[in-house]
Order: structure tokens, then C-alpha cells, then sequence
């Protein structure tokens, strides 16, 4: 009987369920609210807009639904993020000619970094709150020896002009919104990777039985999530224009916060990245409300957290009915 459940879950994965109709009636609600509360929140290059503050976060939160749906968690990310961000600054110092080595070298780490994550929990059966932790300091520790504790250099204008530039009236970040969701869409609908993602999550034994190679996708979620969060770097490095320590630290808690509130289970098996690309822009459109409201951002910072806690504890009544 498991066995023929994961089958299942390899032919028809559900990326787009119903789960994350509650994101998409909270986006709504919200965005009535603002509507109302604020004047001109609902402007259409305001919302256009969006895109450029939440890419970065988007592309964390997608790598953060793969370790998610097969049921791990990545708490580097953040780390890996900020270690990206300035090794580009860095390295291109503001050189054209430096941009692509610069992108392939912060991909390679990144992945490198996801490659070691799943080593430690599948080779040494790590748990993988352990070892993404641990693996998050080592990272911020060779940042930290990367820029000496100073964080410097530039990033060209063809990379300011992904965060920052526009096609017309439409933000290019948006463009890569848009891309990096159909992306990870067919990756999870239409590969026989993204349908072994779900039968590990569902049930990791009987995905075995069933013919997966559970220990080779369960690492190659982690090399991806890394990857995706290196991504998110790069594009924050051409929103901020130089490194910054810092950068990454809101990032874990907010991609946690997307994943849960889209709707994919903590435990694996279901979800998907249409309710998490719905739960970002619903993080953004929350900030900036209160930002409007003049709310303090240690304020914020806690009513995230509560937010975080609610779905969470909502999530696993579900799963105990």
C-alpha cells in the first residue's frame, strides 16, 4: 500500500493544490486592507515594485521548499546568501569584464556548500537542523576571513541593472520572479527529479522499495537549495551595490515563514512553490504595510515570528487529524 502511494506521488506530483488557496485568500485580504488603509499602496508600479525587494528572498524561499518537500530544513541558507553577496562584490569590483566568472564561482560555492550539507545528513545521518547549523557557521566564518571582518568592493551595472533595471515599464526583477517559479514549476511537475522529490518526502522507505534513490535526491535538493540561495545573492548584490555581513540574517526565518505559510507540509511530501511565491509576496506586501503604519522593525521582527509559530502550529493539527 505505501509502495502504490508513492507511485503515485511520482506520476502526479501537487505542486498546485488547494493547500495554498489559504496564501492566496491572505494576499488578497491583505492587499484590500492596504488598498483601504494606505493611499496609493495599490498603485500599479508599486506593485510592480514588489518584485525588486522579494526576488532575493524568493529564490531562497524556492531552495528552502526542496530540502522542505523531502522533508529537511536548511538553515544555512541565509549564510550561504550573504557568503555569495560578497564574494561578487569582491570579486567583480565593479568590473563588467569579472561578472560571469564571478556569477559561475559564487554558483560553484554555493553548490558546494549544498553538496556538504547533504553529506552530512545522508552520509553521516546527521539531522538536518544539526547540520545546516553547523554548516551556517562555518560559512559566516569564512566570510568574515573572505572580507577581514570589512566587507568591500562593487558590483557592475549590468548587475545593478538585474535588481534594479527595467524592460519597458516592467522591473527585470520581475522577469526573474516570474522565470525562477516557471522554473521550478516544470522542474517539479514535468521531471522525474522533481516527482522523487515528493515520494522521499511522502515516505523515504517506500520510495526506496519503489526504485528512488533516496540518498541521491535528498543530496541533490541540498546542492539546489544552495545553489538557489547563491542566486539570491548575486541579485541582492545588485539591489545593495556592495558586500554586507549582515545581509543574510533575515533570510532563514523568512524563507521558513513562506514555506509554511504556502502550504507544504514540514514533514514532507506535499507542497510546492506556487504557495511559497504567493507567501513571499505576501511577506513583502505585510513589511510594507507596516513600514507604512510606522511599526518598529524589532516590532516586525516579532510579529513574523508569530506568524511563523501560528502556521506552524496550525499545520500540525492538520497533519495529527
Amino acid at each position: 500500500m505505501q509502495i502504490s502511494r508513492v507511485r503515485a506521488a511520482i506520476s502526479v506530483p501537487d505542486v498546485m493544490s488547494v493547500k495554498s488557496m489559504p496564501a492566496w485568500i491572505t494576499l488578497g485580504l491583505l492587499l484590500i486592507w492596504a488598498g483601504v488603509a494606505i493611499p496609493g499602496f495599490l498603485r500599479p508600479e508599486r506593485l510592480l515594485a514588489l518584485g525588486q525587494q522579494v526576488t532575493p528572498l524568493l529564490l531562497v524561499a524556492l531552495g528552502q521548499t526542496l530540502v522542505v518537500l523531502v522533508g529537511g530544513l536548511d538553515i544555512s541558507l541565509g549564510s550561504v546568501l550573504t557568503l555569495s553577496l560578497v564574494l561578487a562584490s569582491g570579486i567583480m569590483q565593479g568590473r563588467a569584464e569579472w561578472a560571469i566568472p564571478a556569477v559561475i564561482i559564487c554558483l560553484l560555492v554555493g553548490g558546494f556548500v549544498g553538496l556538504l550539507n547533504g553529506l552530512l545528513i545522508e552520509g553521516l545521518r546527521l539531522p538536518p537542523l544539526i547540520a545546516t547549523i553547523g554548516m551556517m557557521s562555518v560559512i559566516q566564518g569564512v566570510s568574515w576571513v573572505y572580507t577581514h571582518g570589512a566587507p568591500g568592493g562593487s558590483v557592475p551595472e549590468i548587475i545593478r541593472f538585474v535588481a534594479n533595471g527595467r524592460i519597458g515599464i516592467l522591473p527585470v526583477a520581475d522577469i526573474v520572479f516570474a522565470s525562477a517559479v516557471t522554473l521550478m514549476i516544470l522542474l517539479l511537475q514535468r521531471t522525474v527529479f522533481g516527482r522523487q522529490l515528493y515520494a522521499v518526502g511522502a515516505n523515504a522507505k517506500a520510495a526506496q522499495l519503489a526504485g528512488v534513490p533516496v540518498k541521491r535526491t535528498i543530496i541533490l535538493a541540498y546542492v539546489l537549495s544552495s545553489g538557489l540561495a547563491a542566486t539570491g545573492g548575486i541579485v541582492l548584490a545588485g539591489y545593495v551595490g556592495v558586500g554586507t555581513l549582515e545581509a543574510g540574517d533575515p533570510f532563514v526565518l523568512n524563507s521558513i515563514a513562506a514555506v509554511i505559510i504556502g502550504g507544504t507540509k514540514f514533514t514532507g511530501g506535499e507542497g510546492g512553490v506556487v504557495g511559497t511565491a504567493v507567501s513571499v509576496t505576501i511577506l513583502a506586501v505585510l513589511t510594507g504595510i507596516l513600514i507604512q503604519l510606522g511599526i518598529p522593525v524589532t516590532l516586525r521582527s516579532v510579529l513574523l515570528s508569530v506568524i511563523v509559530v501560528a502556521a506552524a502550529v496550525l499545520q500540525s493539527r492538520k497533519i495529527g487529524r
